[in-house]
């Protein structure tokens, strides 16, 4: 009888654990919480008016696990977001070559993903054994975004501006689109719609850990309040009078 039950246990273990992923088409996840979604597969978001589905794999170039590459490469995946009515797709882009969560911003929440399984040399990943772990985080909402200062830099020049984006460092992904606008140390901040620079000038420091030339620290979001100037060529930069770290939360607490 016992032997019955165990192998029963065992077996819904099997099954729980597949369904993760492969279950049921709709399902219902929260904030902060770890979820996986396979192809076709849908998630809303309790409480909030926000739901994600996983589309597709457009590409799949990682470098396989037990073989040396040159490139990591990296896996493409498209998600659509509906929001309010709205629905958007969107490609989520993994490096290779790492077990770490990538992370992407979307309409005041931060998307944290990871890819699975890893591909090994030989072995073709079949369209129904991807996984999309997911976390979704809310930030708190911005008085404006990047690119709105971008676009229009006359309009914002003087005024105080509140933005939240990842910190980029020396522009170390070439989102920026032009150099430093006062000193070789000024740093950038991007968001979903563009990237600006803030001075190193400012009175406002970058928090303690984060270094300028790290990849590692271009996943930090970082809340930045400040003054909007413009220089002589009309490049609209951030001078900072307060910078806070959202997420990934330092150990020291991370504002200044």
């Amino acid at each position: 009888m016992w032997k019955r039950s165990l192998h029963f246990l065992v077996f819904l273990c099997v099954v729980l654990a597949a369904s993760s992923c492969s279950g049921l088409v709709d399902v219902q996840v929260r904030l902060n919480e770890e979820f996986c979604l396979s192809i076709g597969q849908h998630a809303s978001v309790t409480g909030e008016d926000l739901a994600i589905s996983f589309e597709e794999v457009t590409e799949d170039s990682r470098c396989p696990s037990d073989v040396t590459c040159v490139w990591a490469g990296r896996v493409s995946c498209v998600v659509e977001l509906t929001q309010a009515g709205s629905s958007y797709r969107v490609t989520l882009t993994e490096p290779g070559l790492t077990s770490e969560y990538s992370r992407e911003l979307y309409e005041g929440y931060e998307i944290a993903f990871h890819v699975t399984p890893y591909p090994e040399a030989g072995k073709k990943i079949a369209n129904d054994s991807y996984r999309l772990h997911l976390i979704i985080s809310k930030l708190p909402e911005p008085t404006q975004i990047v690119g709105s200062i971008i676009a229009e830099p006359f309009a914002f020049e003087g005024k105080n501006i509140t933005v939240i984006g990842y910190y980029r460092g020396w522009d170390l992904l070439h989102e920026a689109d032009m150099g430093p606008p006062v000193t070789r140390s000024d740093w950038v901040i991007k968001d979903s719609t563009g990237a600006i620079y803030i001075s190193a000038n400012s009175a406002a420091k970058v928090p303690d850990g984060l270094s300028p030339d790290s990849l590692q620290d271009t996943a930090v979001v970082l809340k930045v309040m400040g003054i909007v100037r413009v220089t002589e060529d009309g490049q609209a930069y951030i001078e900072a009078k307060s910078i806070e770290r959202i997420s990934p939360l330092d150990q020291s607490g991370g504002s200044t």
